[in-house]
């Protein structure tokens, strides 16, 4: 899980309102008041993933196919934003997720460092990290094999030439 700051989802939040229609005008004011309340900003996270047990809340703007307003708590849902409203209202310690639709939101910078990931997402994105790794480091040592092999032949090395490519043939077996 990556810490954002409280600033930042604040500035974040008053950007899109800003910026974006919703399809659900209370819930422009749900994102005020929760801009208003730093100790709930504290306890908001921004995430792509429904947490139908936790309170999650959806929000779409016009440009976006998805619903104007959802609000998940308890395994229940809804889209009477006053429930939403009065859940923070009477549980303002407690963890909130919220999950913003908007047209671009994939390439928006701003919003992509809010996103917090899962453990096992980050533990996922590291396995992949350290295999595209070793695909590269194979990838260049292939390369520069190729590079010393063609160097041997020019220089008419036969001996250096079949070693080299003894190594090349292992390599791209293994």
């Amino acid at each position: 899980m990556n810490w954002v700051s409280s600033a930042k989802k604040s500035d974040f939040l008053k950007w899109f309102l800003t910026h974006h229609q919703l399809k659900n005008t209370e819930a422009r004011r749900l994102l005020e008041y929760i801009v208003k309340n730093h100790h709930i900003l504290g306890n908001l996270s921004f995430t792509d993933a429904i947490h139908p047990k936790e309170r999650t809340m959806i929000i779409s703007s016009i440009h976006s196919d998805e619903p104007g307003f959802l609000f998940y708590h308890n395994s229940l849902k809804t889209e009477d934003v006053s429930k939403a409203i009065g859940s923070l209202m009477n549980y303002p310690s407690d963890k909130v997720y919220l999950i913003l639709h908007f047209f671009g939101k994939q390439s928006n910078y701003k919003y992509t460092q809010l996103i917090e990931t899962s453990r096992l997402q980050s533990i996922k994105q590291y396995e992949q990290s350290e295999k595209d790794a070793k695909t590269v480091d194979l990838f260049v040592e292939i390369s520069l094999l190729k590079s010393q092999i063609n160097k041997a032949l020019d220089d008419r090395n036969e001996e250096l030439f079949k070693e080299l490519a003894s190594r090349l043939k292992e390599l791209q077996n293994a």
